[in-house]
C-alpha cells in the first residue's frame, strides 16, 4: 500500500512542475517558484502492464457491531391487518433484504417470523415473536334501516340487520326491547353485537309491523339535462347513466339525443354460483354501441367462494369475446343486509374483490369496485388502491377517497327511459385540478349507510 502512494505523489508533483512552466523551460509571472519536492527513498517497483493505471474507491461503511445491531419490531398487530415487513419493523439500523414481505395476521394467537438481512456484505437473519389479537369491534352493516315483519310472522332480529366482522364469521347478536307481531306498529329496539374476542357494537334501530312494507325514500327527482349541466360541465366530464333488465326496453337513440354520453349496463350476476346473464344485456350493448354511447359493464355478486368468484371472471370475459371497453368492469358485491348468511368475514370479502380483479386481468380486462361511500370507509380494506365507482346519493359527495365515477342519484328521470333511473358522471380531472381544495369537497352531510341502487336480488 505504501509503495503505491508513492508512486502517486510522484505523479501529482510530477503535473505540479509541468503546470508552472512555459513552454521554453521559464516560470510564467503569475506563477511564484515551486518548493522543489524530495521523494523518500522508496523501493524499486518493476513495471507491469497491469500497473499501468491506478484506481482507488472508497472502502465499505462498517457495519454496527454484532451487538449493537438493532432491529425493533411491533410486539401486538390487528388481526388480519394486512402488514407488510416494512410495517412491522418500527427501526433499524441495518438493510432489510425484503421489506414487502408479508407479515402472517390471519389468526389470533402468538407467532414467530424471521426477518433476513444485511451485515454489511453478508446476508443474516434474526426471529422475532409477536401477537396477532382482535380489538376491531364488529361492524352492523346495516342498523335496521326499514326495518320490516309482516304482521303475524316469528320475529328474527338475524333477518332485519346486517352485520359482519373483521375476524369471526359467527357473532354474538342480543338486543333490548320487545317486538310484538300480533299487533301493528313501531317497536324500538337496542342491538348489540359481540364477537369472540368480547370486542362489542351497539345500534338503536325501529321495527315496523306492518300487512305492508312501508315505502322507502330515496331522494327528489333528478332531471339529466339539470344533472348534466350542474355535474359534467363543472368537472368537464361526461353524464351517463347505468341500466339493468329493470329499466327494460331503451330508447338509445332518444336517450342520446337527450345528452346522456355513456351506458354502463349489467352483464349478469351469480348468487351461490348461479350464474345468469341479464335479459337485457345484448340489446343494451349492441344498441348503445349503434348509438354511439360509451359502454361499460358491471356484474353483481352474491358469491361468497374465490374459486366460484374466479369462474365468474372467466364468463364475464367469454362473453364479452373481446370486445373493447370504455371502463373497467365494476365489481358489485352489496348484499350486506344477509352478509351474516355467508359464513365469511369481511376480510374474505376483501379477498374474494383481489380474486376478481387479478382473474379480470388474467382476461385482459381492468376492473373496478362499485360501492357506496359508507361501505368504502368501513369495509373495503385498500379503496384508495383500486379504481372506484362510487354510490353516494347527495348534491355534492364529501367522501374523500379517490374515484373516478360518481352514481349521483338513483331517481333520475330522462328521455329513453321509463321510469326512475341512476345517473352517473364520469370525473375526468387532471393532475392540477384534482389538487384543488374545490374538486370534490363540499359541506358536512349527516352520514347514512346506503343501499345502492343497482343492486337486484
Amino acid at each position: 500500500m505504501i509503495k503505491n502512494r508513492n508512486i502517486i505523489i510522484a505523479f501529482c508533483c510530477s503535473a505540479l512542475l509541468l503546470s508552472g512552466c512555459s513552454a521554453d523551460g521559464n516560470l510564467t509571472a503569475s506563477e511564484e517558484p515551486l518548493t522543489e519536492l524530495t521523494e523518500p527513498e522508496t523501493e524499486t517497483i518493476p513495471e507491469t502492464e497491469s500497473e499501468t493505471e491506478f484506481i482507488w474507491t472508497e472502502p465499505p461503511t462498517e457495519p454496527p457491531t454484532p451487538e449493537n445491531v438493532f432491529i425493533n419490531c411491533q410486539s401486538v398487530v390487528e388481526v388480519n391487518s394486512n402488514l407488510t415487513v416494512a410495517d412491522f419493523v418500527t427501526s433499524a439500523n441495518v438493510t432489510l433484504k425484503d421489506e414487502s414481505a408479508p407479515v402472517d395476521t390471519g389468526r389470533i394467537g402468538t407467532f414467530q417470523i424471521t426477518i433476513p438481512y444485511l451485515y454489511g456484505q453478508e446476508s443474516r437473519e434474526e426471529t422475532f415473536t409477536y401477537q396477532v389479537k382482535d380489538t376491531t369491534p364488529p361492524l352492523i352493516l346495516n342498523d335496521g334501516q326499514n326495518a320490516y315483519i309482516k304482521t303475524g310472522e316469528v320475529f328474527d332480529l338475524r333477518e332485519l340487520i346486517g352485520y359482519g366482522d373483521n375476524y369471526d364469521t359467527n357473532l354474538t347478536l342480543t338486543y333490548d326491547g320487545d317486538v310484538d307481531t300480533a299487533v301493528q306498529g313501531n317497536y324500538m329496539l337496542s342491538a348489540h353485537l359481540t364477537d369472540s374476542s368480547g370486542n362489542q357494537s351497539t345500534c338503536r334501530l325501529e321495527v315496523a309491523v306492518a300487512d305492508e312494507k312501508p315505502s322507502s325514500y330515496s331522494g327528489e327527482p333528478v332531471n339529466f339535462a339539470d344533472f348534466k349541466k350542474q355535474y359534467a360541465s363543472k368537472y368537464n366530464s361526461f353524464a351517463g347513466v347505468d341500466v339493468s333488465s329493470w329499466q327494460g326496453y331503451v330508447d338509445y337513440d332518444a336517450l342520446k339525443r337527450a345528452g346522456c354520453e355513456f351506458v354502463i349496463m349489467r352483464i349478469g350476476k351469480s348468487t351461490e354460483g348461479n350464474l345468469v346473464e341479464d335479459s337485457y344485456f345484448e340489446y343494451n350493448f349492441n344498441s348503445a354501441k349503434e348509438a354511439g354511447m360509451k359502454i361499460g359493464v358491471y356484474f353483481y355478486s352474491a358469491d361468497n367462494d374465490e374459486s366460484q368468484i374466479r369462474a365468474d371472471a372467466d364468463w364475464i370475459a367469454q362473453r364479452l369475446n373481446g370486445e373493447k371497453l370504455d371502463f373497467p368492469i365494476a365489481f358489485d358485491w352489496e348484499d350486506f343486509t344477509d352478509f351474516q348468511h355467508y359464513g365469511i368475514n369481511l376480510h374474505d370479502l376483501n379477498l374474494l374483490w383481489d380474486a376478481f380483479h387479478d382473474q379480470m386481468q388474467k382476461n385482459g380486462y381492468e376492473s373496478m369496485l362499485y360501492a357506496s361511500k359508507f361501505y368504502l370507509q368501513n369495509v373495503w380494506e385498500n379503496p384508495d388502491s383500486d379504481t372506484v365507482w362510487l354510490a353516494h346519493y347527495t348534491e355534492q359527495t364529501d367522501y374523500d377517497g379517490n374515484y373516478f365515477l360518481w352514481q349521483r342519484c338513483n331517481t333520475g328521470y330522462v328521455d329513453g327511459i321509463d321510469g326512475y333511473a341512476d345517473f352517473d358522471v364520469f370525473i375526468e380531472q387532471t393532475e392540477s385540478e384534482s389538487d384543488t381544495e374545490d374538486s370534490t369537497e363540499a359541506p358536512e352531510i349527516p352520514e347514512v349507510p346506503e343501499t345502492p341502487a343497482i343492486e337486484e336480488n
